[in-house]
This record gives C-alpha cells, sequence and structure tokens, in this order.
C-alpha cells in the first residue's frame, strides 16, 4: 500500500514537472529575459501586459486604460493613503466641473494633525474594500455623501456635536461696531520690522489674503510688546484680547487638562509663528498657555481693532472655512482649535473640468477635502 502511494506521488510529481516545463516555462523564460534586458519600472504591471500580447496561441494588444472606481463630492476627502504610508498615489482623482478643494501639505500635516493622524488610520480599513468594477464604470460605487438619485436631494448630515462645547451658528460671537471717522491705531516700526511683519503676515491664512491696502492697515495696526524667558504672553483660561505674530525668540504651548491641573507642551513657536486669533474669532477663553523659553519679540493686534479691520475688509474667508470643516464628518472627533489650526493652514484651490488633481503612481505630498464640486476616481487596468 505504502509503495503503491509513493509510486502515485512520483508520477503526479513527474507529470506536473513536465507540464510546467513544456507549456509555462519556456514562455516565462522568455518574459523573464526580456524583463531583464528592459528593466521595467514596474515588473509586474510590464509581466501582466507581456503575458498578454505574447500569449504562445491566442495573443492580444493590451493597453492600460482608466476605469471608474469612486465618486467624491462636498465634504468627501482623498490623498490620505500617500501621506500615511508613503506609498505612490493608488489612484487618479479628475475634477468633474469646477471644483474647489481645501488642501494641506504633508508637512502641516504632519505637524498639526496628530488626531486626525489616528481618525484617518483607522478608515484605512475601508480600502481594502474597493474593487475594480465589471460592468458599466457608470455603476461605480460612490464613497461618503448622498447618491445623485436621492429625491430628496438633502444636505450632508452635520457631524455628531461635541457635548462639551455645543455648536454655533457663527463664528464671530458679535458685531463690532465701527463708529463715523473711526480709524485704526498706527504704531511706529522701522522698515525692516514692516518688512518682517509682512512676510510672516503672507504665510497665515487669517491675514494673507487681505487686499494690499488692509494689508498696510493691519501691519501698522499691529504694536510691538516684549515678553522675558519664562514669561506668559496668553494663559489658558484667560479672555482672549490680543492675537500675536512671534517675531523673535521661542516659545512653547501648554495645555491643561482639566484647567487648573499640571500642564504638558503640545507644540512650539519660533518666529513667524501666530496664536491667539481663536480667542480673537469666538470670544472664548483662551484654549492654551503660550509661554516663552527665551526672550520674545511680537506683534499684537487688539480685539476691537482686529473686528473692526476684518470687517472694513469685507473678508470673512475663514469664518466661512471653519463653518465648512464643522460638517465634515472626518473631522468630528477633533476640537474647535483642532479643526482651526487645520483650516488656517489649509490652502484653497480650484480644479477646472476634467483637470487631474492628482495621478496614479505620483508621489504624494497633499492631503484633500473638497469643499464644492464633484471628483471621478479612477484606476488604471488592462484591457485587451
Amino acid at each position: 500500500m505504502s509503495q503503491t502511494t509513493d509510486s502515485s506521488n512520483v508520477s503526479r510529481r513527474e507529470a506536473v514537472k513536465e507540464y510546467l516545463e513544456s507549456t509555462v516555462v519556456p514562455v516565462l523564460s522568455r518574459a523573464l529575459t526580456d524583463m531583464c534586458v528592459q528593466q521595467p519600472e514596474d515588473p509586474f504591471k510590464w509581466l501582466a501586459r507581456w503575458l498578454i500580447e505574447n500569449h504562445p496561441t491566442s495573443p492580444q494588444q493590451a493597453e492600460w486604460c482608466e476605469t471608474l472606481v469612486h465618486k467624491l463630492a462636498q465634504g468627501d476627502f482623498f490623498g490620505e493613503i500617500a501621506l500615511l504610508s508613503g506609498k505612490p498615489r493608488q489612484a487618479t482623482v479628475k475634477a468633474v466641473g469646477t471644483v474647489t478643494l481645501l488642501v494641506l501639505s504633508r508637512d502641516a500635516f504632519t505637524r498639526l494633525c496628530g488626531n486626525l493622524f489616528e481618525i484617518l488610520r483607522r478608515n484605512m480599513e475601508s480600502y481594502k474594500s474597493i474593487e475594480i468594477p465589471e460592468a458599466n464604470t457608470d455603476d461605480a460605487k460612490e464613497q461618503n455623501g448622498p447618491e445623485e438619485e436621492n429625491e430628496d436631494d438633502e444636505p450632508p448630515t452635520p457631524p455628531p456635536v461635541n457635548v462639551r462645547r455645543g455648536r454655533r451658528g457663527t463664528v464671530f460671537v458679535e458685531a463690532a461696531q465701527i463708529e463715523d471717522g473711526w480709524t485704526p491705531p498706527s504704531y511706529p516700526k522701522s522698515e525692516d520690522e514692516i518688512h518682517r511683519l509682512d512676510e510672516h503676515i503672507s504665510k497665515t491664512a487669517l491675514l494673507a489674503y487681505l487686499d494690499p491696502k488692509a494689508r498696510t492697515t493691519v501691519i501698522e495696526a499691529f504694536e510691538k510688546k516684549n515678553f522675558s524667558a519664562g514669561e506668559d504672553i496668553i494663559r489658558q483660561g484667560d479672555d482672549g484680547d490680543y492675537y500675536y505674530i512671534l517675531d523673535a525668540g521661542k516659545a512653547d504651548v501648554l495645555l491643561a487638562k482639566p484647567l487648573g491641573s499640571e500642564p504638558f507642551k503640545v507644540n512650539e513657536y519660533g518666529p513667524g509663528g501666530s496664536f491667539g486669533e481663536l480667542a480673537l474669532l469666538h470670544g472664548e477663553p483662551r484654549n492654551a498657555t503660550i509661554r516663552t523659553t527665551e526672550s520674545c519679540v511680537t506683534w499684537a493686534l487688539d480685539r476691537d481693532t482686529f473686528r473692526k479691520i476684518m470687517m472694513q475688509s469685507g473678508k470673512q474667508d475663514m469664518n466661512d472655512r471653519l463653518q465648512f470643516l464643522s460638517k465634515v464628518s472626518l473631522l468630528a472627533e477633533l476640537t474647535q482649535y483642532e479643526k482651526f489650526k487645520i483650516a488656517e493652514a489649509m490652502k484653497l484651490r480650484s480644479a477646472e473640468p476634467g483637470e487631474t488633481i492628482i495621478k496614479e503612481g505620483d508621489v504624494g505630498n497633499e492631503f484633500f477635502i473638497i469643499q464644492s464640486g464633484n471628483v471621478n476616481c479612477y484606476k488604471r487596468t488592462l484591457k485587451f
């Protein structure tokens, strides 16, 4: 019985070996030889195409085509896989009509998005279920948002409310009253100080959008304030009175949870860093303490002047951006302070109909949230 079994196994192995050597090995040997000569960047895709085009009995001409796999709409996001995993872009994303995007760079993503980073990592599991559709590409799955044929056509459901804070209908707690003949204050500055302050403002989303006249007004209204090492520029729990831009020195961001407990460091600022804007926008107590670690020079803009200049300029981009981000379900777990810092770091970008926003295989250095419009996501597949 045992000898018969052994003999059968040997015969089976010989049959398999003969089958492979007579059918598969010659073709694969040719393919691998060609691959070694050409050394393609992606050997697996190259091999798949070679085998289709060099089939020994029924060769076919193969070509890569784009297959629609996802449709994304307002409030949806993309581009996070490359930032989280370091892999190249996994899909090509194109604008359907005109699209407005909020864009976060890799540097800002890494620096600001501690909690968001973990939220996105949990969402990575959802990508395992993505499949290439076999039928009409118009039936591609939609991720997030309502379906196009939804008869109710209701807006996206707002995210769960953070019980500790409650939701707001607006960002500004009160409208500033501009008296007749009011002019903003003007504090003396050297040419070098004006130049540095202008450069700092250009990197701050809160004021960077101001037109040249309004920017000049803001620069003149900033007042220089000096702080010694170990001094608190703002203190958690205090009323917000000034918005600061750090011109020289360094300061730590300290957070006490709960208020009154020993604070711990969560961030730090160097020259060009700005803080204190949240209290001016919301009228809330300070969310953190900013403590100098060396002598610091700051430029401070008081609350009343800040609001009046904002009203005079007619710009409320940050207001609109914060209200939009409060409706993005991805950010529902973040605090208002975290949302604000993300809103400040994000840049606004537009895409024209049909424009490629990201391309499959490229290096990814940006994360996107769709502020308005729709995009389609495509994967490259072999067609033959």
